[in-house]
């Protein structure tokens, strides 16, 4: 018998997130005043992970970016990729490490990338209440 995929086996033990997704987004809403979905959560991901602050006048591009890497940030947590360098703009270069599970419902990819997210922080030792 083959194992689990390991993201499978942390879907599958990892309780209800719902309730520390809600008080992220309520922390997010209170400390940015930015809407908190998950995109929004990723792109101030992203500006952390550049190190350059906010920029107001950023091309719809430039925002995609950010998002993305604000989605290779977190899944870095679970292992998914790291980083293997840095491009001159100061974006890092992101290499996969570990395929997703094949069969992943929308939920069930929506409550990884939750858990991706929640991880982030915890490794931030932010305490959000």
């Amino acid at each position: 018998m083959t194992e689990p995929h390991p993201l499978r086996s942390l879907l599958d033990a990892t309780p209800d997130v719902a309730p520390r997704w809600h008080v992220l987004q309520e922390w997010v809403q209170e400390r940015f005043g930015r809407e908190p979905s998950m995109e929004s959560i990723l792109f101030l991901i992203g500006i952390q992970s550049r190190g350059r602050g906010f920029e107001p006048e950023l091309e719809k591009d430039n925002k995609q970016a950010l998002i993305m890497e604000g989605t290779y940030c977190v899944f870095a947590t679970l292992g998914i990729y790291e980083p293997a360098g840095m491009e001159r703009d100061g974006s890092w270069v992101w290499e996969r490490k570990m395929d997703m599970p094949t069969g992943l419902s929308v939920d069930e990819q929506e409550t990884l990338l939750q858990i991706a997210v929640l991880r982030y922080f915890d490794e931030l030792e932010l305490v959000i209440e």
